[in-house]
């Protein structure tokens, strides 16, 4: 606005010194009805100028008295929330698009019209995303309640800096407790206990975030088999004999959870008690509590006699079954049993082709001393 009336002011001196300094002022007539005026231009100018300024006033009085009015009041209220709240709509819109920069700004123009903290909170988020740190933490200082904004400086916080975490263990772990239903929070606070190991409160952390879906099904599976599995094998290497009481001590549901079980399985192969882990895997397996494919992927299957007769019967039934080839296979490669192995593997690898079935024929071959097509699997495995 500074500079608009810099300019204006230039062009005025322009109008008026020009004509004086050139010895020709030039005239205007300006006829109405019967009435005439005749003026210089530099005249007519400045007329002009005063007539703007003196109308202006005019109509910044009338709108002062307006406003002062119910009506008015009523309706510049109404015509400010309107407008803030387009500037809102399209800076949401823009940040689902990708554009946080613009956003940012859009949100600028909302907060400028009608001051709510939501703005602020979408605006300090918007610049986040937009690399603005500075300007996101002097959007959080214009939230007014003071918990809302530790929650939000906390955020933006580890967003930026996620070594910080080990610094704000005690803050996470008492904003979580208070603000239980906040999805970004808890998202970053499952990050940062996993970057510490922090595997226990992972653990008390994980219905919350199942409730609220704030990870993909697939998330929270690898990470409940994850903390679970570091669980129990620090407990394993403390007491070995302290892992079964541990498993009864799990409510049904736990139990019955897929990544729980897997997670003990591979906890109880890990520690040498195979047949424990056979006998979970094979029940679980007849409940449908677990998938072969899981047991398999991660090579859970072992030569135990109630899982191995569960698979044979079930290869009965579906002879052709590449899952169940596959596993027998593995528990062939177990006995050390190579020729029954590559046949096992390779009617699987025939029906289903597969990186982990070809790395296992490649190694059965490697075993039996058939080096030429062992290396022949290896490279069909790095191209599939």
């Amino acid at each position: 606005m500074k500079y608009a009336w810099i300019i204006l002011l230039v062009l005025v001196a322009g109008l008026l010194i020009g004509p004086y300094w050139s010895g020709s002022t030039g005239y205007v007539l300006i006829a109405i009805g019967n009435w005439t005026i005749e003026t210089s231009i530099v005249a007519a100018v400045i007329m002009l100028v005063v007539l703007t300024i003196v109308l202006r006033a005019i109509m910044r009085a009338v709108l002062l008295v307006v406003r002062k009015t119910k009506w008015g009041v009523r309706w510049f209220g109404e015509r400010k929330n309107n407008k803030a709240q387009q500037a809102f709509a399209q800076g949401a819109q823009l940040l689902v698009n990708g554009e946080p920069a613009a956003a940012s700004q859009a949100f600028g123009r909302s907060w400028g019209l009608v001051k709510q903290p939501l703005t602020a909170t979408f605006a300090a988020y918007a610049a986040q995303q937009a690399g603005d740190l500075s300007l996101a933490r002097d959007w959080l200082r214009k939230i007014n309640n003071p918990a809302d904004f530790q929650v939000a400086d906390t955020i933006l916080s580890l967003r930026a800096n996620p070594e910080l975490a080990r610094q704000k263990v005690d803050l996470l772990k008492r904003l979580t407790a208070t603000h239980a239903d906040n999805v970004p929070l808890l998202k970053v606070t499952l990050q940062a206990y996993q970057q510490l190991h922090r595997w226990h409160d992972i653990i008390a952390l994980l219905p919350h975030a199942q409730r609220l879906q704030c990870l993909t099904a697939t998330e929270q599976f690898t990470l409940t088999e994850q903390a679970y599995t570091e669980v129990m094998r620090e407990l394993g290497r403390s007491r070995a004999d302290q892992l079964e009481p541990y498993w009864d001590k799990l409510s049904r549901e736990q139990r019955r959870s897929a990544p729980i079980r897997l997670a003990y399985i591979a906890t109880l192969r890990g520690f040498g008690l195979e047949d424990a882990a056979g006998k979970l895997a094979a029940r679980a397996l007849k409940r449908g509590d677990l998938k072969l494919v899981d047991l398999v992927e991660r090579k859970l299957i072992v030569n135990q006699d109630e899982l191995k007769g569960f698979l044979q019967d079930s290869l009965k039934r579906t002879p052709d079954d590449p899952m169940l080839l596959h596993a027998l296979g593995q528990i062939a490669l177990q006995d050390k049993e190579y020729d029954l192995a590559s046949r096992a593997l390779r009617r699987a690898a025939d029906v289903a082709p597969s990186k982990q079935v070809l790395l296992d024929l490649a190694y059965a071959h490697e075993m039996a001393g058939d080096q030429k097509r062992a290396l022949s699997c290896y490279r069909q495995a790095l191209k599939s």
